[in-house]
């Protein structure tokens, strides 16, 4: 398999160039060639597969030809240790909690599989050593520093807002060490963001060798492909009435899992309609009608905080699998009305009150858009992509009482390791890298 760049204007490049330049020459995103078809006859017998043997069909359509079987069926089998269950919450209202890993949310997935494959395509480069980078408010940033915590010849920047995460979310990853550097920069999480892809595009930076660690990295999207294939196979294993016509309603930040979903359906998948959730930064819905946010704009702070985008990163992707047809996007894909703090806090309390289940915010997001504009009637599979405890100061503000705090939360929390703090430059990020490189 060989990879272009949404932008069209240089070279295919090989996976390894793909995963290790993270953003191609031209200033695109790689995405693969082709998106292979799986055969149909897979999905006849499906919902006896396990979630690691549909993360490895997954894997091996894209990798298989790069990557020996046994490395890829060992990397895809430690990316995918833990369950992600299908929950029936009510009705024709389904959950897929995406959150049981090392650090709670969907990312670990993603993060864990392209810290094995980059440890593998380094091989004897290894010794050369890697920078990785990664922007984050909270989320990808911890399970970017868990899945390569400690591994041979790679260091790893998160970049996170000043100010913006609490001690739970960036303990993480500030409570690790050893190879895990937390940057603290002056700005928000577009500053971030921003500084990660000009650093990785700047060719006076050649010499650190730096890697992404966001979704931009194509090595921690198409593992997510995954969940829109395993959520189909749990509904057609409860042999759910209209398991093929579901709706997966999903809270976008960056698209990474709206892409991934619209990948799984030109794979095969059957899916119904795509449902893009979002909060009152309103990014999805703007640039669905090919607007954008003004330059210099900021996201304005929600309780689905790891959703205050405005500059979605995986636009360039999601565009380039529908050739430019916004027209064709929106018959697969609803661009949801935002849903307001207020929603999601009456969301939270409703479910907690009446089904006894407790979801995060940005869980709520995706549940409050599946109510108000799904098909009646037909099944909805809500995305939960982080564990109610990660955002644990919201989440007792809205619902007024203590939420468990998970073991994999608790035993970092007494562990106090200061950030470096940097502008949003790239010579402040290059000071820091040759400080931790010389």
């Amino acid at each position: 398999m060989r990879y272009i760049s949404t932008n069209s204007s240089c070279p295919p490049a090989t996976l390894a160039d793909a995963v290790n330049r993270c953003v191609a020459p031209d200033g695109g995103l790689y995405v693969p060639e082709q998106i292979p078809v799986i055969p149909r006859a897979l999905f006849n017998n499906i919902s006896e597969m396990s979630l690691r043997e549909i993360a490895f069909v997954v894997a091996s359509s894209f990798f298989g030809n790069d990557v020996p079987a046994p490395v890829l069926k060992k990397i895809t089998d430690e990316a995918f240790a833990f369950d992600a269950p299908l929950r029936r919450l009510h009705d024709d209202i389904y959950v897929l909690e995406l959150f049981h890993g090392p650090t709670l949310t969907f990312k670990d997935y993603g993060a864990r599989f392209m810290a094995r494959l980059m440890k593998h395509l380094d091989g004897a480069d290894r010794a050369r050593g890697r920078n990785v980078l990664v922007a984050t408010m909270g989320n990808t940033g911890a399970a970017a520093a868990n899945g390569l915590f400690n591994l041979d010849g790679i260091s790893v920047c998160v970049l996170y807002p000043k100010g913006a995460l609490n001690r739970s979310q960036t303990s993480q990853f500030t409570a690790l060490g050893e190879n895990i550097h937390p940057l603290e920069v002056v700005g928000t999480v577009e500053d971030c963001k921003l500084l990660v892809q000009r650093a990785l595009a700047d060719p006076s930076m050649s010499d650190f060798r730096l890697t992404g660690a966001n979704s931009i990295n194509l090595a921690r999207l198409l593992p997510q492909i995954t969940f829109t294939m395993y959520a189909y196979s749990r509904l057609a294993a409860m042999e759910v009435h209209g398991a093929g016509q579901a709706e997966y309603s999903m809270p976008c930040g960056n698209l990474s899992n709206l892409v991934a979903a619209a990948m799984a359906a030109r794979m095969g998948t059957p899916v119904g309609r795509l449902i893009a959730a979002v909060n009152s930064n309103n990014q999805v819905v703007s640039v669905f009608g090919g607007a954008s946010a003004p330059a210099g704009s900021k996201p304005v702070r929600t309780l689905a905080p790891s959703i205050d985008m405005l500059h979605p990163s995986g636009w360039p992707r999601l565009s380039h699998i529908y050739g430019g047809d916004i027209r064709a996007m929106k018959a697969d894909i609803l661009a949801a009305d935002p849903v307001s703090d207020e929603r999601i806090a009456e969301v939270i309390n409703s479910l907690r009150s009446e089904h006894g289940y407790t979801i995060d915010p940005h869980g709520a997001v995706a549940y409050a858009a599946a109510v108000a504009q799904g098909t009646p009637g037909v099944p909805k599979v809500v995305f939960a992509t982080g564990h109610p405890a990660k955002q644990l100061d919201i989440m007792t503000r809205i619902t007024g009482s203590s939420i468990e705090l998970p073991v994999q939360l608790t035993r970092f929390m007494s562990v106090r390791r200061h950030s470096t703090i940097i502008p949003p430059t790239v010579p402040a990020l290059r000071k820091h890298l040759l400080s931790i490189n010389s």
